[in-house]
């Protein structure tokens, strides 16, 4: 399962021109990614998540105050954090 995330997560970020990291490799992917908006060009987080908990704590600790499209590999989906602690389902990528 974790081969077909970084696939997916590497095609998505080749087409829509988002920079991967080189620690993008280092782990095996899980399905909740996020996108660094306020760089340039927009990156990949080197770190992604199993876990919407864990996905849901990055989005309200450490990138708090940065721009960041959170991503769901499994559904296709994009996330938005609800301020709180969630993340709600947007629309199909």
């Amino acid at each position: 399962m974790f081969g077909s995330y970084k696939k997916k997560i590497e095609a998505y970020c080749e087409a829509a021109g988002i920079e991967i990291p080189i620690g993008f490799d280092r782990h095996s992917p899980g399905r909740y990614a996020a996108i660094d908006l306020d760089s340039d060009p927009p990156k990949l987080v080197a770190t992604t998540w199993s876990s919407v908990q864990d996905a849901v704590n990055y989005v309200a600790n450490l990138a708090a105050g940065r721009r960041t499209r959170m991503l769901d590999f499994l559904k296709g989906r994009e996330l938005t954090f609800n301020g709180k602690d969630s993340l709600v389902p947007g629309k199909l990528f």
